[in-house]
């Protein structure tokens, strides 16, 4: 019997093994403003991260932060998206729309 079937399935793993880890999710907020939180403790397939901005100020400078809470999503450490509070300083995007986001993000990398 050949071996490969299963070459082509440790090749497979293989790659989709070395996609996982590469999406991070980072959400940036500040302590005056924490009742506006957003959980992404639900979210799969990535790293998570929590900055509050007033205790990482080179954080904020560094991607630009202006706006709390603000996500940030990144691939291979290069963002790929980003929401921001609207004027009730309040995300719009709901967990399922997040998780799209990454999910595309995996898709596109077998496109």
């Amino acid at each position: 019997m050949s071996n490969l079937p299963y070459i082509i399935l440790g090749l497979f793993f293989f790659c989709v093994g070395s996609c996982v880890g590469q999406v991070k999710v980072v959400h940036y907020n500040s302590d005056w403003n924490s009742e506006n939180n957003y959980s992404i403790s639900d979210l799969k397939d990535c790293e998570k991260e929590d900055v509050v901005i007033c205790h990482n100020p080179e954080e904020q400078e560094k991607h630009n932060i202006l706006a709390v809470p603000t996500l940030i999503v990144f691939d291979n450490n290069v963002e790929v998206a980003r929401y921001e509070a609207n004027i009730m300083m309040e995300l719009d995007i709901s967990i399922d729309d997040l998780q799209d986001a990454i999910d595309k993000v995996y898709l596109a990398k077998f496109e």
